[in-house]
């Protein structure tokens, strides 16, 4: 039989560790508003900060938590689910109406918008075969049943069909970063059809992207240089860096493994044979060949490096990385 003494104590001790762990309940409780308003609606958002709001309240009588941390952890909350609430609501497309038709369509997919598009190439171009995928930043569409509409910046996932082999020299020259004028048809990415099937319309929305853009042959894009101060200006040149580093690799590794090598150092696997990429696979290892927490390493370790060379102290570095 457990002494009322030793009871009291276990019921202290655990007031005590919540109160010296805030950092802990704190992130707990931004993670929890940040879940709630990604996976709930509105309703069930508010519910959900008044359910915590009650617990947080609970443990503030029963002196299991400062009224301090409860009231930081219930901001934490708020804060987070109104973030994600906020970006939410402005995940739009700038044409609405066109995108409600083109998703009630009948079959789905069966209403497509000839258009013309312009904008900047917002991520690297990938080549699958005859299919080059990228993600534009469209500044202005034009239908052909409208007049030119701004759309200051919408991202669109273009995916050009090349016609012929010889097309893939001219693919290669997209670069992130380039200003793209491309006529072809505007959809609606499909949604899933199936219950618990892969809804690629709803993996497309999470990435800020509501429309497809497709192109028949290299000749429907014309490129030319984009701004050059811009954030993907700037990652233009760590594509290039990156590319550098790929060619060397390519120099001293001989055959499969320097394609091995790319894939584990800096994150590329166009080269990676395929027998090797389907072993990993079978292993349950390629998330080693992704882009992961080596690569950042890798990243930083680099980056420090040249810190060094500038006679950074090692407290500074730390600060900036």
């Amino acid at each position: 039989m457990r002494s009322p003494g030793y009871l009291t104590l276990v019921w202290t001790k655990g007031g005590e560790s919540v109160a010296r762990r805030p950092l802990v309940w704190f992130t707990v409780c931004w993670v929890l508003g940040s879940s709630a308003a990604a996976g709930l609606a509105s309703p069930g958002t508010y519910l959900a900060g008044a359910a915590v709001f009650t617990l947080l309240l609970a443990l503030t009588l029963m002196r299991q938590a400062p009224w301090q941390l409860a009231a930081a952890c219930f901001a934490a909350f708020a804060l987070a689910a109104g973030q994600r609430m906020w970006a939410d609501a402005r995940n739009v497309t700038g044409l609405p109406a066109e995108l409600v038709a083109a998703q009630e369509a009948v079959p789905m997919g069966s209403l497509k918008y000839p258009a013309e598009i312009t904008g900047v190439i917002a991520e690297p171009p990938e080549v699958d075969g005859d299919l080059v995928q990228m993600v534009v930043k469209v500044e202005a569409v034009k239908l052909a049943s409208t007049q030119q509409q701004e759309l200051h910046g919408e991202r669109m996932q273009l995916q050009v069909r090349l016609a012929k082999e010889s097309e893939l020299a001219v693919a290669a020259t997209w670069r992130r970063g380039q200003r793209v004028n491309a006529a072809g048809e505007l959809a609606a990415p499909a949604a899933a059809t199936n219950f618990g099937g892969f809804d690629y319309r709803r993996y497309l929305n999470s990435q800020r992207i509501h429309w497809l853009f497709s192109a028949d042959g290299a000749a429907a894009l014309t490129t030319s240089a984009g701004p050059r101060y811009s954030a993907a200006a700037l990652l233009k040149g760590m594509d290039a860096a990156r590319e550098a580093l790929g060619k060397r690799m390519d120099a001293l590794f001989p055959g499969i493994q320097a394609g091995y090598m790319k894939g584990l150092v800096i994150g590329i696997t166009d080269d990676l044979d395929p027998t090797v990429y389907r072993q990993f696979a079978q292993l349950g290892l390629t998330h080693i060949l992704a882009i992961s927490g080596l690569h950042v390493a890798v990243f930083l370790y680099v980056l420090g490096g040249l810190l060094r060379l500038l006679r950074m102290t090692r407290e500074r570095m730390l600060l900036l990385l």
